[in-house]
């Protein structure tokens, strides 16, 4: 056995330090280093709190192996005899807590809010009702938070703060809401309250992330249009407004969002991304005047500093967003490569505590020497199982055998045998006895759970060596409460879902709002079982912005091949993402867990093709009807009923237009009601495969009782199924059944959906096979604005994908029978009637307790009325009278929701019958069994869908279909008022 390197471990010493200073640290064993760097971390949280809530910060001081210092307590409590304010951060706001050490070294700064602990959503509030602060924390322990910024990022974050020397102090965060100090990165005075914006403009430059000074430049990260990645702030130092905002280090291909960043000597930059398809720490090496990004460490990584390390790169740096997080060190020995020669955990928050941002401590001036890397330890390693994971998070519902696991490798660098073991953060969600981690050969191991409750319990594996090493790593637990609905199940991978498309057995793949992959799961739930990437193959919208989401909204399906449509809107915060205009067609190849998509081609323009048509009136209503022109400039939101926001889309009865379908605009027509708004693509496939340019139909304007549209199915009998609901983030959601003509008014279904317990907007149908009564289909609810844990963080703020999920159910439905298939039947399956007999009509397909009329034709003698059962069947007795003539007839049998015919022979009567008789009677416990594919379908009583205009015109068809001795009909006649009032008193008779 090789001997390991020294250094014998100090867990207990650091334990004891840490019940000393209160910090309830968990830290590592490192090395024993004769001089270790000293660090400071942000530590924000009170032990308990979760949430968007006002919780207390602190300055925990440590060194480079993980010892604990002391703590720095920031005031919770205004002191206005000195002019100090207190100072708190969100307890699960991730991009707060930026902190940096000062140039001359002998300061660390961060930025907050005057609010007391407990305050809900601070960054939400109004400046300066509630000031954004500047904390300046000295080597000696003092604090100074005199520094206020006026009404600088008032309504968003403020997210970090440098200063050069202690004098002046620059902020950076999100100022495009402020009334007037509107900017990016804001300079004041230490104990100022009245700032310069330094930067500001559009609202691209009102939006930075964090400031940092290297050699006497200002600089800031940013993940705006044209500046994603971090850039230089003017020259030198500025503090006057008007400074040049120039990028420098751009994003690489896959990471977005840039957040805290350290150089290192003169030629390194390393740069925290924390989402997209591969968010780590990024490295760039300066060529001349340039940055060139040479690689990437994946992981969650936030706050970071560094230091040159003999012949590497020693970096400081906080993995992991949620509480119980921790603080790493990772050794690059590459020079023109990123090569992680260790990785190693040096402290962990104590629960419900986050660390936010790490710097050199105050008053320390960091060294050269190499770092002594200490014993060889063994290591775990989480396998990613979600795109954009990290591995180390696992979701989990309540009683759902469906619950993933998750996966990993454990090794020894000595060789030793490794066991492994499990700890739950909280046996109250999470027994210990209900972890079970099994073991394979090449050190794979899987861990399960059963948990009991809701809630987060982080599980601690534990790998211990035959020799006695050990090394930890947390895997990050959350649990969901059990699904009410035995239908229901929980789709891991991403919150956002809002368009899905079946592939059969149960199966289906979903696209959502915040990323691009799309992916395939299962009936039962859990994690994807395969997820599809094709963005490589799909020419940005904006070639400065090639890694941003396509906001994907839409699908439809034509065959083998499914066109995905992103939202072709602004942003909520008003901002422009030319990525949304996007149509990406995918081949389907086979089907069920087999299921592979094939990138099949993609196009742009479809959004300024809408603002031109309707600028220029193309549909006849008048220019800028749909106020297409507004909803798209810059600093317009997608939200409210007045924007530009795709929702819903399917294929047109024709086959190949593309139908739109908008969330907003919603239209008010002259009569004062308000339809949403269905457009057409025409030739969709020629679009995207480049050899047409978008050309839009006519518009359809549909009665949905106010609401908007959510998501839009063509069905399998070639009707469409409606997911309603507000333009807004109010209102209730259903489902409404529609012919596809423009002239007949959507039905809307009896019952609304819903899931108790469970909140969110539906916003997908993955699949109808008809608009019958009684025919089933699985609704998706986006779950992004819901706090699914209970924890206090809404879904879409989850920091892995492995965390995020949304749910999906069945439901039934019952649309008056408009659409189901109705039939007539004859004993027998005969075709004649014969005067003064009496038979036994079997009816199906309408409505429970609705009136049915039985009429033989051509001269009309009414021979029954009588009421449908629950079922929707009837038996109606009939008795052809004398009157009626022998020879050729048609029994039409009719109620508000459709009809059915049967072509008939009426025989002479039976010598000896002079065919007299009461009129026919009928009740609705008949068992007859009507045949046929026709079905009925009407409009809505008293709505009226409209087509360019806000006037439409009756349309009525009927088709006839004869199988034997039944009957079925495809009719759509106009429902009235006076009919659906009717059709109610008949059904209370």
């Amino acid at each position: 056995m090789r001997p390991a390197r020294r250094l014998a471990p100090r867990l207990a010493a650091i334990a004891v330090a840490a019940a000393l200073t209160g910090t309830g640290l968990a830290a590592s064993a490192g090395a024993a280093d004769p001089d270790p760097d000293r660090l400071a971390l942000s530590v924000v949280g009170d032990g308990a709190t979760t949430g968007n809530v006002a919780v207390p910060v602190a300055i925990q001081l440590l060194d480079g192996d993980g010892v604990v210092g002391g703590s720095i307590a920031l005031p919770t409590v205004a002191d206005a005899g000195t002019g100090q304010h207190a100072f708190t951060l969100g307890a699960d706001r991730d991009q707060q807590g930026a902190l940096q050490q000062s140039a001359d070294h002998r300061y660390v700064t961060l930025g907050g809010y005057d609010a007391a602990p407990g305050t809900a959503a601070v960054n939400d509030a109004d400046a300066p009702g509630l000031l954004r602060v500047a904390a300046l924390v000295g080597a000696d322990g003092s604090v100074d938070t005199s520094t206020t910024l006026a009404d600088g990022f008032s309504k968003r974050h403020v997210r970090g703060v440098v200063t050069a020397d202690g004098s002046t102090l620059w902020a950076g965060g999100h100022g495009n809401d402020a009334p007037t100090t509107k900017g990016g990165v804001l300079a004041v005075p230490l104990g100022g309250d009245a700032p310069t914006a330094v930067v500001s403009g559009s609202s691209t430059l009102n939006n930075a992330r964090v400031p940092v000074i290297h050699d006497g430049q200002l600089y800031v990260s940013s993940d705006r249009s044209g500046f994603s990645g971090v850039s230089a702030i003017g020259s030198g130092l500025p503090t006057t407004g008007g400074a040049a905002q120039t990028l420098v280090a751009a994003a690489p291909a896959g990471s977005d969002v840039a957040h805290d960043f350290t150089f290192v000597g003169d030629d390194l930059l390393y740069v925290t991304y924390t989402e997209g398809t591969s968010p780590g720490l990024a490295k760039y090496v300066r060529d001349g005047a340039a940055w060139t990004y040479v690689g990437s460490y994946a992981g969650a990584f936030w706050g970071v500093t560094g230091r040159v390390a003999g012949d590497d790169v020693v970096l400081y740096a906080v993995r992991g967003a949620l509480q119980g997080n921790e603080a790493v060190r990772l050794i690059d020995s590459g020079d023109a490569t990123f090569d992680v020669a260790q990785d190693r955990t040096i402290a962990q928050a104590a629960p419900g505590t986050a660390f936010r941002g790490v710097a050199f401590a105050p008053g320390y001036v960091p060294g050269t020497d190499a770092v002594d890397p200490g014993e060889e330890l063994p290591t775990l390693a989480w396998d990613v199982r979600v795109a954009g994971g990290t591995g180390n998070a696992l979701s989990a519902v309540v009683g759902d055998p469906a619950n993933p696991a998750a996966t990993g490798t454990v090794a020894d660098p000595l060789g030793e045998d490794v066991t492994l073991t499990a700890t739950s953060g909280d046996t109250a969600v999470l027994a210990d006895s209900a972890i079970r981690l099994t073991t394979a050969a090449g050190g794979r191991f899987t861990l399960t759970a059963t948990p009991t409750a809701a809630g987060r319990a982080p599980i601690t594996v534990t790998a211990t060596t035959a020799d006695g090493r050990t090394a930890t790593s947390v895997l990050d637990y959350w649990v969901s409460a059990a699904l009410a609905d035995p239908t229901a199940a929980a789709y891991v991978g991403m919150s956002d879902a809002s368009a899905a498309y079946d592939v059969g057995d149960g199966y289906f793949l979903a696209g959502d709002d915040d990323s691009n992959q799309i992916r395939l799961f299962a009936p039962a739930g859990g994690e994807p079982v395969a997820e599809f990437d094709v963005q490589a193959q799909v020419a940005p919208g904006d070639p400065s912005r090639p890694d941003d989401a396509w906001d994907i909204e839409g699908a439809a399906r034509v065959g083998d091949t499914i066109y995905w449509v992103g939202s072709l809107g602004n942003t909520n915060s008003g901002n422009v993402r030319l990525a949304r205009d996007v149509v990406v067609a995918t081949r389907v190849h086979g089907s069920g867990a087999a299921t592979t998509l094939e990138y099949a081609g993609s196009a742009h323009g479809i959004r300024q093709a809408l603002v031109d048509w309707d600028a220029a009136d193309g549909h006849g209503l008048g220019a800028d009807h749909f106020g297409f022109t507004a909803a798209t400039r810059p600093g317009t939101s997608a939200r409210g009923p007045h924007s530009l926001n795709l929702e819903g889309a399917t294929i047109a009865p024709d086959g190949t237009t593309l139908w739109l379908g908008f969330r907003s605009p919603i239209i008010t027509g002259a009569d004062g009601v308000e339809r949403a708004v269905v457009i057409g693509i025409r030739d969709i496939a020629g679009v995207v495969a480049g050899t047409a340019t978008p050309q839009v139909g006519e518009p359809v304007l549909l009665d949905l009782d106010g609401l908007a549209i959510r998501d839009m199915e063509r069905t399998g009998d070639g009707r469409y199924l409606i997911l309603a609901g507000g333009s807004d983030e109010e209102g209730e959601f259903t489902l409404f059944g529609w012919s596809g003509d423009p002239a007949d008014a959507p039905v809307r279904s009896a019952a609304l959906p819903s899931l108790a317990g469970w909140g969110g907007s539906y916003e997908g149908i993955v699949s109808a096979s008809s608009l019958a009564d009684g025919t089933v289909v699985r609704l998706l609810q986006d779950a992004g604005e819901v706090d699914i844990y209970g924890t206090g963080t809404v879904a879409q703020e989850l920091p892995s994908p492995e965390l995020k999920k949304f749910v999906g159910h069945d439901y039934a439905l019952d649309l008056g029978a408009v659409f189901t298939p109705k039939s007539v039947t004859l004993p027998g399956g005969a075709t004649t009637l014969r005067v003064g007999e009496p038979v036994d009509l079997a009816l199906a397909g309408f409505a429970a307790g609705e009136r049915v009329s039985v009429v033989l034709n051509s001269d009309p003698v009414t021979l029954a009325t009588v009421t449908a059962g629950a079922d929707g069947r009837a038996v109606a007795r009939v008795v052809v009278p004398a009157s009626v003539p022998a020879g050729a007839h048609t029994l039409v049998v009719s109620a508000v929701s459709g009809e059915a015919r049967l072509a008939v022979t009426v025989l002479p009567a039976a010598v000896g019958d002079d065919g007299t008789g009461d009129p026919g009677a009928g009740s609705g416990a008949g068992a007859a069994s009507g045949t046929g594919a026709g079905s009925a379908a009407s409009g809505s009583g008293g709505r009226l869908a409209v087509t360019g205009a806000d006037l439409a015109a009756p349309l009525a068809l009927a088709g006839l279909l004869l199988v034997g001795g039944s009957a079925t009909v495809l009719a759509v006649r106009r429902r009235t008022a006076a009919q659906v009032a009717g059709r109610a008193e008949d059904a209370t008779a």
